[in-house]
């Protein structure tokens, strides 16, 4: 189990109790530093003191925890709002927006997918894209995507 898993599934039944969600978490080294940066949400948005009084919670936790061998600087925030879709939660949650979708593979000679998220079901993405009309995209094929907002 990666670093990042072991973060996701040690934090998963604090978010709970805190009432939000862990969107994404990401373990790099920047600039010497290792960095834990992690996304966190919730149905009405999150706001600073939201992310400060995470921030301690999910130190306390990471601290006493044996997972994070190094030095880290803890990085809490919400995810934006081009946030990530990583969880089949999240697909579902946000079916009507407009999303953009890389894939593993081709899948009609294309791998990188913009339109509105139509559904989830069945392990399956379905998309409306803007280059080849609906398109059905496996789950598990999906290298990145995210929320595509237009400002």
């Amino acid at each position: 189990m990666s670093e990042i898993e072991e973060i996701e599934k040690l934090l998963k039944p604090v978010a709970e109790q805190e009432k939000i969600e862990v969107v994404d978490v990401q373990y790099v080294k920047e600039d010497g530093d290792w960095i834990a940066r992690i996304f966190i949400d919730n149905d009405h948005g999150i706001t600073m003191s939201d992310c400060e009084r995470v921030s301690h919670v999910f130190s306390n936790v990471l601290d006493k925890s044996d997972i994070l061998k190094e030095s880290y600087i803890l990085e809490i925030s919400s995810p934006g709002l081009n946030r990530v879709l990583k969880k089949e939660e999240s697909f579902k949650r946000f079916i009507g927006s407009k999303v953009k979708i890389q894939t593993l593979k081709s899948i009609n000679n294309q791998r990188n997918f913009l339109g509105e998220l139509l559904d989830f079901s069945d392990g399956k993405v379905k998309i409306n894209d803007a280059t080849n009309g609906i398109v059905d995209i496996n789950f598990l094929d999906i290298k990145k995507a995210n929320i595509e907002t237009d400002i």
